[in-house]
């Protein structure tokens, strides 16, 4: 299944959201890339994201991933 939005190339001022996408998993997904045309919804979905992986957290990060895998085939998610 294809998004309803094409993807843009990633843009130069939000470079700085993009960064731990590409160092976690080395590469930018869709839908940030799709998110990037409100850049505010961008920046609240990066600051949620890094609030959940943050290290400090309860849960462990192996478990973390594990949700998050079952969550995405279960959706359909093909990363």
């Amino acid at each position: 299944m294809s998004p309803r939005l094409e993807p843009l190339p990633p843009a130069p001022d939000l470079k700085d959201l993009f960064a731990p996408f590409e160092k976690s998993l080395g590469c930018i997904p869709n839908s940030a890339l799709i998110m990037q045309r409100k850049p505010k919804l961008a920046r609240a979905f990066t600051a949620l994201t890094a609030a959940v992986w943050d290290p400090q957290g309860e849960v462990d990060r192996g478990l973390k991933r594990l949700i998050a895998h079952v969550a995405s085939r279960t959706h359909g998610c093909h990363y």
